[in-house]
């Protein structure tokens, strides 16, 4: 978030409807505010959408979320009934030399692992400039970087680690202090005050995530306008903008240059999500178990990633023998993939899921879902972006900027910053 509400004012427009324009809007209107959101689109809630389909329900973005404690009492606020990963598919798969792995280093490569984790580094990092790699090879090693870290951060963010800046994608793991080792700096944090306890949980909503979409609108009511374009920013006491960084761009082109130009800069990862249907006795080794794998891009794979939605979740496919899976194409080192067609996605899946989990059929059923400006690329641009944004057009009370490129990438992270609504 950022920017701050002027106190004096009990209304507030919200421009974009959404996940984050109705979250904010939500708990705006909790708290007393009359508000209004306007959006462009037909529908609300942005990338969020559940599909449904002969075969199962298929999201056309994220699948689950992570839940602590306050997302916890958020979504039971709401009425939201959420199903964590089932007991017997908890486990998560590393893609290393053709196999799944649930543990993709050697022997020799933990070793030096923990000497990297237990010891000072040679060259401390400069927390504000040091991308997520530099944190990586300076305090646990190449090893670590190149098979668990490179595969997580590019299934989530679409990007890699050179490319994110620490402080602003991960600012959690900046050390308190660059000179001692991670092992200590773990253990500084664990002191601070304010540290969540309990490590977030992964979770589903049981009717889908566009199910979080429709309770919102609900509770909004009247006050969300759809098909309504917004060319110029109003005048209002208090202005809450939830919109992608080129739409803002043009939003401030006049009043604000500098950030405008700024966000332009911003790159976008680009990202392919297909939900697809097959059936359990066209895996050669069986139907696949647990949370799903990611693959490093050393692997010579084009798929990030494949989620296995009826094995975590209960209600992801209609019949006993069908399997569900999300798979993950594009990324920043991929960005070609948003182009293909159909039928080529269709071709490419079906071929590396064969490698991946055996499969050898034919889909019963695909939905594909093209997002060319996905997820926004975490760097020292964006961070620049947000620093020119709150000396700029929203340094003035009144004025909020509330996206996932304003803070934190993920939904837990903005049900967190509601409370700075309060």
């Amino acid at each position: 978030m950022i920017g701050s509400l002027d106190p004096r004012h009990r209304e507030a427009t919200v421009i974009g409807a959404g996940i984050s324009g109705l979250l904010v809007a939500y708990a705006l209107k909790k708290r007393g505010f009359k508000i209004r959101v306007f959006d462009s689109s037909s529908r609300a809630g942005g990338l969020i959408e559940t599909r449904t389909t002969a075969f199962g329900p298929a999201e056309t973005a994220a699948h689950s979320l992570m839940v602590n404690d306050r997302g916890s009492s958020f979504f039971e606020e709401l009425g939201i009934e959420l199903a964590p990963v089932q007991p017997e598919s908890k486990a998560r798969y590393i893609y290393r030399k053709g196999k799944m792995r649930r543990f993709p280093l050697t022997f020799l490569e933990t070793l030096h692992t923990l000497r990297s984790f237990f010891s000072k580094p040679a060259h401390p990092i400069n927390p504000a400039s040091a991308s997520l790699a530099d944190w990586a090879r300076t305090y646990i090693g190449e090893p670590v970087l190149r098979n668990l870290l490179a595969p997580f951060v590019t299934g989530v963010y679409a990007a890699t680690p050179e490319e994110l800046l620490l402080s602003t994608a991960f600012p959690s793991l900046v050390p308190i202090d660059p000179r001692r080792s991670l092992f200590w700096n773990v253990l500084a944090a664990r002191k601070k005050p304010g540290r969540e306890k309990n490590r977030p949980k992964m979770m589903a909503p049981k009717d889908g995530m566009e199910s979080v979409i429709h309770k919102l609108k609900d509770l909004i009511g009247p006050d969300l306008y759809l098909n309504h374009p917004i060319h110029e920013l109003p005048d209002v006491p208090n202005l809450v903008v939830c919109v992608p960084p080129t739409d803002l761009a043009g939003l401030i082109e006049e009043s604000d240059p500098d950030s405008a130009n700024a966000l332009r800069a911003v790159r976008a990862s680009p990202l392919v999500t297909i939900t697809a249907f097959a059936r359990s006795v066209d895996f050669q080794n069986g139907p696949p178990r647990g949370v799903g794998v990611l693959i490093p891009r050393n692997e010579g794979l084009r798929i990030l990633g494949v989620l296995f939605n009826s094995s975590s979740f209960p209600g992801r496919a209609h019949e006993p023998e069908t399997v569900s899976m999300t798979v993950m194409l594009g990324g920043t080192t991929d960005p070609d993939a948003v182009n293909l067609d159909d039928e080529q996605i269709t071709g490419l899946i079906t071929r590396e899921l064969g490698s991946l989990l055996g499969f050898q059929g034919t889909l019963l059923h695909r939905e594909i879902t093209r997002w060319p400006w996905a997820i926004p690329v975490y760097s020292q641009l964006l961070q620049d972006a947000r620093l020119l944004l709150s000396k700029g057009f929203f340094s003035r009370p009144g004025r909020v900027l509330f996206t996932n490129y304003s803070k934190d990438v993920s939904i837990r992270g903005m049900i967190d910053s509601l409370r700075l609504f309060s």
